[in-house]
């Protein structure tokens, strides 16, 4: 028996149909990936969550440092991210690290947050490098008069020598409102970071909210579909738009 084989036009519309199929699952399979990455960035603040409650129990209900560039290095920050090993402590001897074994430099970086790129190329004004993770902790820092608006510990070394100013668990008025672990957007681009190309990318381990006086803040990511994840005082974590972020409602510890 003589077999018939596939006509040239049989083979168009074969391969116009499984283009279509194509065409229709291919969004299906990104908005899968997409939503399966933010599962792990949510599973990642949840485990940065719980190494900052043990930090907390452990050091007489206080939050660690602020590990910012304006404050400089200090054992008491929360995060070791400064690139520059040889000189300051690799980021796995960080305190929030080391309260909860098993925790590696994965746990510290959102799955789509995946270019160093804008990093790279920002200009810091220091020699500290870039920060190479997605969140940050917090930290309005000292106003005018001295007082730790909160959520971080302060050490201050401005006067030549460090003088702390500790902010407690019990400061912090209405923990499941008040946002605790912020993620930054790590880019320039406009699926990341709200504002665009006129923004900037992830700094330093210190979320200064937008809403800051006297400061630029710092904007949330909208790498989730137009939010980030962020973790709150009572260790919850949800997904926010950066105008929840920028509320003081959401943000100022002791308000």
């Amino acid at each position: 028996m003589r077999t018939r084989a596939f006509t040239l036009m049989e083979l168009l519309v074969v391969i116009a149909i499984i283009g279509i199929l194509a065409g229709l699952l291919l969004p299906v399979l990104n908005r899968a990936k997409r939503k399966a990455a933010q599962a792990a960035c949510i599973n990642n603040q949840n485990q940065l969550g719980l190494g900052m409650q043990m930090y907390v129990q452990d050091n007489s209900e206080t939050y660690p440092g602020i590990a910012s560039r304006r404050y400089g290095y200090h054992p008491e920050d929360w995060i070791y991210w400064r690139t520059d090993t040889n000189t300051y402590p690799p980021f796995t001897q960080s305190p929030i690290l080391t309260s909860v074994p098993g925790m590696n430099k994965p746990s510290l970086r959102c799955p789509l947050d995946t270019s160093d790129t804008d990093r790279d190329n920002f200009n810091y004004g220091d020699d500290y490098g870039p920060y190479l993770f997605s969140y940050s902790f917090n930290g309005y820092g000292l106003d005018a008069d001295g007082k730790n608006l909160g959520m971080s510990t302060v050490i201050d070394s401005s006067s030549g020598s460090p003088v702390a100013y500790p902010f407690k668990e019990g400061n912090v008025k209405s923990p499941s409102q008040k946002i605790m672990l912020a993620e930054e957007p790590g880019t320039l681009a406009n699926w990341d970071n709200p504002d665009g190309a006129d923004g900037r990318p992830i700094e330093d381990g210190r979320w200064v909210p937008a809403t800051t006086t006297g400061l630029q803040g710092d904007p949330l990511t909208i790498r989730h579909g137009g939010r980030a994840d962020v973790t709150f005082a009572d260790d919850h974590v949800t997904p926010v738009t950066p105008d929840f972020g920028a509320d003081t409602n959401n943000n100022l510890s002791g308000l």
